[in-house]
C-alpha cells in the first residue's frame, strides 16, 4: 500500500474545506428559516406604542364600517383635557381605503382634524368645542391619509376642561351615536 503523496492530500483538503463551509451555511440557513414568523404588524399611532390601548367607549359611524373608540379623555392641565380616539376601518381586506380627512371636520382649514367632535356636560348643559391656536387651527392631530381596511389609528384633540366636579361627559362624533358616561381622568406622568 502506498501512502498518498503530499500534493494529493493538499488538493483534497482544499476541495473538502469549501464543501464543509457550504454545508454549514446550508444547515444554518435551514435552522433560521424554521423559526416562527414574526407576528403581523399591528397598526399604531404615528407617535404611539406598539400595543394599542383598550377603548373606554365605542360607537360605529353611520356607514357601518368605521369603529370609533375613546382611548382616553384626560386632564393635561387645570383648564384643558385631551381626547384620544382610535378609529378603525372594519371593512374586509381588499376593499378601498376610507377617506377620513373630512370625517370629523368640515372642509377647508380644519380638514383632517377632530374639529367637529365636541364634549357635553349634561349636568350643567354645557358644550366644549375643540381648542384653537392663534391661527384658528384646531389643537390636535391632523391626518389626511386614507384608512386601509383593518387599520387602526389614534387621533387626538384638546378641549376646555369641564369643572372639577364633572367626572363624566358625553362625546359627540358627527354621523355616529354619542358616547355617554366617558370618564374624565388625570394623565399620569410618563
Amino acid at each position: 500500500m502506498t501512502e498518498p503523496s503530499s500534493p494529493h492530500l493538499s488538493r483534497r483538503i482544499w476541495l473538502y474545506a469549501p464543501l464543509a463551509v457550504l454545508a454549514l451555511l446550508v444547515v444554518l440557513w435551514l435552522v433560521s428559516s424554521r423559526r416562527e414568523a414574526p407576528p403581523p404588524a399591528v397598526a399604531t399611532a404615528p407617535d404611539g406604542p406598539a400595543a394599542l390601548p383598550p377603548v373606554l367607549a365605542e360607537t360605529v359611524g353611520e356607514e357601518g364600517h368605521l369603529a370609533i373608540g375613546i382611548v382616553s379623555l384626560d386632564r393635561v392641565a387645570t383648564d384643558t383635557v385631551e381626547l384620544r380616539l382610535a378609529v378603525t376601518n372594519t371593512n374586509q381586506p381588499g376593499t378601498p381605503a376610507l377617506d377620513i380627512a373630512q370625517r370629523f371636520s368640515a372642509d377647508g382649514p380644519d380638514r383632517g382634524t377632530l374639529a367637529e367632535i365636541y364634549l357635553a356636560d349634561l349636568s350643567h348643559e354645557h358644550k366644549f368645542f375643540v381648542l384653537r391656536d392663534s391661527a384658528n387651527a384646531p389643537l390636535g392631530s391632523r391626518d389626511v391619509t386614507p384608512l386601509a381596511a383593518g387599520e387602526r389609528r389614534i387621533l387626538w384633540a384638546r378641549y376646555p376642561a369641564p369643572g372639577d366636579d364633572d367626572v363624566e361627559v358625553v362625546v359627540h362624533v358627527p354621523h355616529a351615536e354619542p358616547m355617554p358616561n366617558v370618564p374624565v381622568g388625570q394623565r399620569t406622568a410618563p
